[in-house]
């Protein structure tokens, strides 16, 4: 698994070659339909697409995500039958991530969409598998958008959306911790079979978000997009206990068509802050997330847009206090049918 996880990113460079190849493909095929009311061809700029910091364009629109990743020196408190801290486990945890997202456009006011994914992860060395186990994600997204303002350079939208996702893991530090509290208790022939719903657990998180996203066109060659959103959720560890939540974030898009003799693609700067991580790959924890992301894309074409998105992520534990490093490249391939 660890060489596996190691291989990751040579994959995705070797797949970017194939990115570009696709991508000066369909440069060279035919004009596409109706591409001067492309929605995101705003402004005179050409706006790239983001997994991270969603763009407020009223449009009927399909994108599919492909992502991997790794969680870095993730650390975990081993305690003796006291109770006491006696020793810290650490470790690298891989993951990966596939995501549909789909909105439709009712006329140029409103658009509703729907959204799922599923991602998995697991400790790459022995003792991070002790640590953090194995685990698997599934979400889904339903929500819509109005526009509220429009002029010739900029746009404000309102959102409102709803999100939940479910966590399947396997913990076998959690497991043996019951096993030893079991044992303290003075159980010793059912510490097993009662440690058995935490070695195998599950929870739920859910969303419940309203917001605004806008868009800002200041040159053809640069435009600038911002979203922020505020609700109630909750962790996976606590899936009973609702608190307040809050999602934000601001992105860059350089067309380069613009800037360096036609070139057919675009760069994205892109910058996330989430009070608690919604789709936490790397643990069940469940704390606050700081991302900054780098995206490379296709721009060719005003409808279709294909390239790699990557990301640094800060994460925190709530179970420590303490903060790790996630890193994680994404694939996105995204078509604005109208």
């Amino acid at each position: 698994m660890k060489s596996a996880v190691r291989a990751v990113p040579r994959v995705l460079f070797a797949l970017l070659p194939l990115v570009f190849a696709a991508a000066l493909a369909a440069s060279a095929s035919a004009q596409e339909p109706d591409s001067s009311n492309a929605p995101r061809y705003f402004g005179g700029h050409q706006f790239i697409p983001s997994v991270l910091v969603p763009d407020p364009f009223i449009s009927t629109t399909f994108m599919s995500t492909t992502g991997f990743g790794r969680a870095l020196n993730i650390k975990v408190p081993i305690e003796n039958l006291q109770g006491a801290q006696i020793a810290e486990l650490s470790g690298d945890v891989g993951f990966m991530l596939l995501q549909f997202d789909y909105q439709y456009a009712f006329g140029r006011r409103w658009a509703l969409r729907v959204g799922a994914s599923a991602g998995a992860r697991s400790g790459t060395s022995v003792p991070a598998l002790l640590a953090e186990g194995a685990s698997a994600i599934y979400g889904y997204e339903l929500g819509g958008s109005a526009m509220l303002v429009e002029r010739r350079n900029w746009l404000i939208t309102a959102t409102a959306d709803l999100r939940g996702n479910t966590l399947y893991g396997v913990a076998p530090l959690d497991f043996a911790r019951a096993v030893k509290q079991s044992v303290v208790n003075g159980d010793t022939v059912g510490a097993i079979s009662g440690a058995e719903d935490v070695l195998l657990s599950s929870g739920d998180n859910l969303r419940v978000l309203g917001g605004l996203r806008g868009a800002y066109t200041p040159s053809a060659w640069i435009g600038f997009l911002g979203f922020a959103e505020a609700g109630s959720g909750n962790r996976f560890s606590d899936s009973g206990r609702t608190i307040g939540v809050a999602n934000y974030g601001v992105a860059t898009s350089i067309d380069l068509r613009v800037l360096k003799g036609h070139v057919p693609f675009g760069l994205q700067g892109t910058y996330r802050d989430e009070t608690l991580a919604e789709r936490d790959n790397t643990t069940s924890t469940g704390g606050g997330a700081t991302t900054w992301g780098l995206g490379i894309l296709y721009t060719g074409r005003r409808l279709f847009s294909i390239g790699l998105e990557n990301s640094w992520q800060q994460i925190q534990q709530p179970i420590n206090g303490k903060h790790f490093d996630a890193i994680e490249t994404r694939i996105l391939m995204r078509y604005d049918f109208r």
